[in-house]
């Protein structure tokens, strides 16, 4: 029997089955697709930090000031912080809402300028979307570590100086935390890589004692330098409500929980001394300066849904990487130690 393969017989095969060879591919296509999903890491809110810059804010030098936070011989992040990315919003159609309803955001760039009418974006952002206090996100940071305390400490009084110390930490506890928050994660399946893992673990969290401690230090003396910005949450939606009852109690109950004045943010036009300069890399649109140029942090801690309580304070590390790059305040501090 002559089974030889030639040019007529490929052609004749090939003019018959040539649907059937298409179904065959696209089936392998479908079914690696499958496998790829079902193997890969299922990133969470937590593992993708994503920083923002508002309608009214340039972004031209993001690409720099990517690859300055991005710096591996100075790392901002945590090994778990799987992807970093930046999106510049339009007036046209700003979708921070739409990104924020699914937890995607940590930080935005946005300007503190008034209108002639008292209201800026500053305002309007933290009146609509779940902006952090700054100094609750230092406390959110010293609970979240005060739960790995050696037992000898649970009583402390000054649990902020505890938890800043990693040695006054408990790695059993570091190690049954990361195996729960871990076990569905495809990187960590072999007892070697759990084992990686935890170093890696360990690594992140004396990084969080380092960055809460900094951050610390930055609370303590920005009000001084003109760092924060202060708001009252609501008292800009309800002066242009005209007196509506439902914002007029959210107001109240802002100032009830002691929430007067508040501070939300960070001046970036206050920082001056570091390697570069502020206004190259955060200023409105329409200015050549960083006047009204405000940092603003995003609140999602307490938020299940969004599984970010572990990296909730990568945020930290992001604010303190700005203030170390532009300005001389911690290294100045270093100095005076």
């Amino acid at each position: 029997m002559d089974n030889r393969l030639t040019k007529r017989r490929l052609s004749d095969f090939l003019s018959y089955e040539w649907i059937m060879i298409i179904v065959v591919i696209i089936a392998a296509i479908i079914l690696w697709e499958l496998v790829y999903t079902m193997t890969a890491v299922k990133l969470t809110s937590g593992q993708q930090f994503k920083y923002y810059y508002d309608q009214n804010m340039s972004s031209l030098n993001d690409s720099e000031f990517y690859s300055i936070i991005t710096d591996n011989d100075d790392p901002t992040f945590s090994y778990d912080v799987l992807s970093v990315g930046s999106e510049a919003l339009t007036s046209e159609y700003n979708v921070l809402n739409v990104r924020l309803s699914v937890y995607e955001g940590d930080v935005i760039f946005t300007d503190s300028v008034e209108e002639e009418n008292g209201a800026s974006r500053a305002k309007s952002i933290i009146d609509s979307e779940r902006v952090y206090v700054m100094g609750d996100l230092l406390t959110d940071g010293v609970n979240y570590l005060a739960k790995f305390l050696k037992d000898e400490f649970k009583d402390v009084s000054d649990v902020k100086s505890a938890v800043f110390d990693y040695g006054n930490l408990d790695e059993n506890k570091i190690r049954a935390n990361f195996l729960e928050r871990m076990k569905k994660d495809n990187r960590f399946r072999s007892d070697a890589q759990k084992e990686e893992g935890f170093s890696l673990e360990c690594e992140r969290i004396k990084k969080v004692c380092a960055e809460l401690e900094k951050f610390d230090y930055l609370m303590s003396v920005g009000e001084e330098k003109g760092l924060f910005y202060r708001y009252t949450k609501y008292s800009q939606s309800f002066k242009e409500s005209q007196d509506n009852a439902d914002l007029q109690a959210a107001l109240d109950h802002e100032i009830s929980e002691g929430r007067e004045n508040a501070v939300y943010g960070i001046n970036l036009e206050k920082l001056t001394g570091g390697k570069h300069s502020v206004a190259e890399y955060f200023r409105r649109a329409d200015k050549t300066d960083a006047v009204g140029a405000v940092l603003l942090a995003f609140d999602f801690y307490d938020v299940a849904d969004a599984k970010l309580t572990d990296l909730q304070f990568e945020t930290v590390s992001f604010i303190n990487k700005i203030v170390d790059e532009f300005s001389d305040i911690y290294s100045s501090r270093q100095g005076e130690a």
